[in-house]
């Protein structure tokens, strides 16, 4: 995301430009234009051009100005922004928001909060990528991960649907571990869990570290919790609940239609739900969301990942940007243009408002989130710091050396921690 470029960001002028904003916006002069830039297909540029349009008509004193790509966005905008000259709303992901608000690239929310309604998004996601509690951001979608079933797998092997409402990791354990038997070895039970850095994010917040992995300068999770994770994994190859590291270590590290469950040789895997419709369409099978396992305390522990709009600091009318940014993600009319095109909204009245609209699948995302988010944690994990960038692949190599009998886990999770914790030190 230009980090190099970005150091050059300043975030003085903010107070002055809300100030400007607001005597433009109560003296009702000439319209203001409002620079909005985002990344996607053609099809998504056609369709926010033209809720664009609506909530020009809705707010009556601004003009847009779309700045859309479909390669080399994030290149053009850390130019921008080096340049002083970033767009007034910008379209950013979980990952980058940290970096850009950390830097003083970003507007925080709470100087313009009277003009955005919120009401209708949970705190929990609402709050997923605060930065040190400061929001920068407002999600326009939303995703989580969750337990995704073979329905057409199960039904084939005569099991029952595992009863997620209530059931534990030791549940999810004893189940995947009986399906080996019940396939007489055709499929396992669970895709490995051990490489996956997400929901080595959620154990831990279900343990009550609910800062997760990180503090502002390294890895602050205790290495005994990321042992206790990387041990559920290994227990679970033992039990023959998941493949043998040979097979899983196959499958991992690519597309969803290369892993375990994209090829239709694992009954369970924990992925974001968003790709359940890659799964239907690429296996033929039906698939359902399961919600995570808890541990005894019960906490979900669960995080969520956004697509959302941000004022970027430099804007001279945060006012008109502020008020844009709410009609772009709760406005009724514009929800049926943007439809789920970038993901599950965020905004819960709009969800309801385009459900018919949307796919089977779809609709079982948006249900999913609704019963996840009810019991999610309100306080966001600390956002990876600079460095932490490697930490996926970090984990995923010291799982699969401890799969293979390399590494202890407790061996494994010091070395994984340590290693991140030098490459978060070096780029600070």
């Amino acid at each position: 995301m230009g980090s190099v470029a970005l150091l050059l960001l300043g975030a003085c002028g903010q107070a002055d430009n809300l100030s400007q904003g607001n005597d433009e916006a109560t003296d009702g002069g000439d319209a203001v234009e409002i620079r909005v830039a985002w990344w996607g297909s053609e099809g998504r540029h056609e369709q926010t051009q033209e809720a664009l349009a609506v909530c020009e008509a809705a707010i009556g004193n601004i003009t847009t100005s779309a700045e859309f790509a479909s390669q080399g966005y994030d290149d053009r905008l850390a130019t921008q922004f080096a340049a002083g000259n970033p767009p007034d709303i910008i379209q950013v992901v979980s990952g980058a928001i940290s970096s850009y608000g950390q830097r003083g690239g970003l507007l925080d929310i709470a100087t313009v909060e009277e003009y955005i309604d919120t009401s209708a998004i949970s705190p929990g996601v609402l709050n997923a990528d605060a930065v040190d509690g400061t929001l920068y951001s407002i999600p326009i979608t939303t995703n989580a991960s969750g337990l995704v079933l073979n329905v057409t797998m199960m039904e084939e092997y005569g099991l029952e649907r595992p009863d997620d409402e209530n059931w534990n990791w030791d549940d999810l354990f004893d189940y995947a571990s009986s399906v080996s038997e019940a396939s007489d070895g055709e499929v396992w039970g669970l895709q490995q869990p051990s490489e996956d850095i997400r929901l080595l994010n959620i154990w831990a917040r279900q343990l009550g570290h609910l800062d997760g992995l990180y503090t502002e300068t390294g890895v602050g999770l205790d290495t005994g919790v990321v042992a206790s994770f990387l041990q559920y994994g290994l227990d679970l190859q033992e039990s023959g609940g998941s493949a043998p590291a040979s097979i899983s270590v196959e499958h991992q590290g690519g597309g969803i239609e290369q892993t375990m469950i994209g090829t239709s040789r694992a009954l369970l895997a924990v992925r974001p739900i968003n790709e359940i419709t890659a799964l239907h369409a690429g296996t033929g099978s039906e698939f359902e969301l399961l919600q995570l396992p808890t541990h005894e305390a019960g906490q979900t522990g669960q995080t969520f990942r956004s697509m959302s709009w941000s004022i970027t600091s430099e804007t001279a009318h945060p006012v008109e940007a502020a008020q844009l940014l709410d009609c772009l993600q709760g406005n009724l009319e514009a929800a049926e243009i943007l439809q789920a095109e970038r993901g599950i909204p965020a905004n819960g009245d709009v969800v309801e408002h385009i459900r018919e609209d949307l796919s089977p699948e779809q609709q079982m995302m948006a249900d999913f989130v609704a019963t996840v988010e009810a019991d999610a944690p309100e306080v966001a994990p600390m956002p990876p710091p600079p460095g932490a960038d490697t930490a996926e692949e970090v984990l995923r190599r010291y799982a699969e050396e401890m799969l293979f009998g390399q590494f202890s886990p407790e061996e494994a999770a010091e070395q994984f921690a340590n290693e991140l914790d030098q490459s978060i030190s070096a780029a600070n």
